[in-house]
Formats: structure tokens, sequence, C-alpha cells
């Protein structure tokens, strides 16, 4: 929803839209998808240059969010506030200024990230190119993972930090298949044939997931082939997890073990403002806990 005072000044062969937009609300469809948006600023390939009446009309608008954004579907949370500028002209607009990232969450190869602060700044005055500057967090097992995102769309750089103390080959084969090269070399497959086949069925496993999510509505589904643990290592479809946003502000997971019902570990998790957080877990034991969390920037 957008509320706007433009002015349109010149003839069909030199014109001039100027004015200012304010962003009242923003949404996301329920197909909206994080890496496909951001494939549009990859900068690969340019659109052809148009002619007539639109290329003739210049713009200098500015845009501007009217509160705190709070953008909300089942895979992408965003809270912040934008201050741009459109210039260029209609057939060929660019957009210039600065988002601020506040809050939020984001799900990328079954991990959730939560968003700790970031901007996205557009520079470029011949080409819109968002440079983004972003610091996500994230846990897998026991340890806490800090990514921070710098630079272009097309070429960003990632910087990778864990609590306890990790390499980055360690916290990236973290990230992608959820345990460290020591724990891997640790525990080996029983023989290649087996490796192979827990390889083939996590790929397998992993498409169906993602269509069923989408399909669902459900915000992650993860069908993990390798854990489960003991004899159901190589048992396919041996951990199921659901990751589900119900509000903007409360989260649930629920994962389980398909070979044993006691297997199951159920976490509420509720933001009650930006700085404050409740959560409630109930483990594989049947234990329960309850925790507050605070954030505070230094």
């Amino acid at each position: 929803m957008l509320g706007s005072n433009l002015a349109l000044v010149g003839s069909t062969e030199a014109a001039h839209l100027t004015g200012q937009v304010r962003i009242e609300r923003v949404s996301f469809t329920d197909d909206f998808d994080l890496t496909t948006f951001a494939s549009q600023f990859s900068g690969e390939s340019a659109p052809p240059p148009t002619t007539g009446i639109a290329q003739n009309i210049k713009l200098n608008i500015n845009v501007q969010s009217t509160s705190m954004m709070n953008l909300t579907s089942s895979k992408v949370s965003l809270q912040g506030s934008a201050n741009l500028r459109v210039v260029g002209t209609v057939a060929d607009p660019v957009i210039m200024g600065r988002t601020n990232l506040t809050g939020g969450e984001l799900f990328i190869a079954n991990n959730r990230y939560i968003i700790q602060s970031g901007t996205i700044d557009f520079l470029n005055p011949i080409q819109t190119e968002p440079v983004v500057n972003l610091r996500v967090s994230t846990k897998v097992d026991q340890y806490n993972i800090t990514l921070h995102f710098q630079g272009p769309v097309a070429h960003l750089a990632t910087n990778y930090v864990s609590d306890p103390p990790l390499p980055p080959v360690d916290i990236i084969n973290l990230l992608a298949f959820g345990k460290t090269t020591e724990a891997s070399a640790a525990n080996p497959s029983p023989t290649g044939t087996a490796g192979a086949e827990a390889l083939v069925a996590q790929g397998v496993t992993s498409q169906l997931s993602t269509k069923v999510a989408k399909f669902a509505g459900i915000s992650n589904l993860s069908i993990d082939p390798t854990l489960g643990g003991g004899s159901n290592q190589n048992n396919p479809g041996a951990r199921i997890s659901i990751q589900q946003r119900v509000t903007g502000n409360l989260y649930v997971t629920f994962a389980t073990d398909v070979t044993s019902t006691q297997q199951q570990q159920i976490q509420i998790e509720y933001q009650l403002n930006p700085r404050w957080s409740m959560r409630a877990v109930r483990d594989q034991n049947g234990g329960f806990g309850v925790e507050g969390r605070y954030k505070k920037s230094f």
C-alpha cells in the first residue's frame, strides 16, 4: 500500500516525474522466494535498451517507509525501514539510498538464520546494485554460528564465526551437513555403498521436503536420512523436523524420530518485542524448560 504526491512536468520529448512515495504497508505473496528475488540484481544480464516516451521521462522520486516495516511470510521475516530514491528514466529506473534491517529471520538450506543487524545500500547511479552488510546467526548442534555477509549481491563475501570456536571449513561443513569434519571422520559410513546410498537418499528427501513444504505452506520441512542415531543411521527418513512461523511473533519447531514415538521434541518461541523473547521447550526425554532472552547491541 502506497501513498504518493507526484508531479509530471514537460512534453513527450522531455519530461520530469518528481515527488514522494510513502510505503504504508508491504507484504509477501505465499510463493515469494528470496533466492529468486536476489538473482534479479546479479547484474549478469542487462535489459535491452528501449525507445519511446518512457525513455524521455526522467525520474527523481523519494521513497520512504512511514514506519518500521514488518514483513512476514512462511520463509522470510523482516523488520526495518527504507529511505530510497528512484532516478534514471521510466524505461530504465535506478534505485538509490539505504534500507536498514533491525530484525527478522531467513530459512536457507534447512537452517533458520536470525537477523542481528544489517543494511542494504544502493550506491550505483547507473544501475540498481544492492550492496549488503548483513549479520545473521543460527545454532547447529551445540554451536552458535554468526555469518557476516558483505558486498554486492553478485559477489558477496562471507565471514564465519562460531562459539565454541571452529575453523571456517568446519563451520561450512556444519551448516551444510549438520556435523563438523572431525565428527564426520569419527563416524564414517560402514561401507562406501552405504555412504553413497545415504547421500542419494539425502538428496531425494531434500527435494521432496522442499516441494511438500511449499505445497503445505510450511516454513521449513526437513527429512534427514542421516540422523536418528544408533541402528537408524542408514534408515532414510529416520528423522523429521517441521519448523513453522504461525504469526509474526510466534514460531514453533517439532522434531521426531519416526522409529520411536518417544523421541519427540517441541519448541515454542514468542517474540514479545524487538528485545525480549520467551522460549518453551519439551525435549526428547519429556523434560520441560522455559527461558527468556534479552537482545542488546554494543
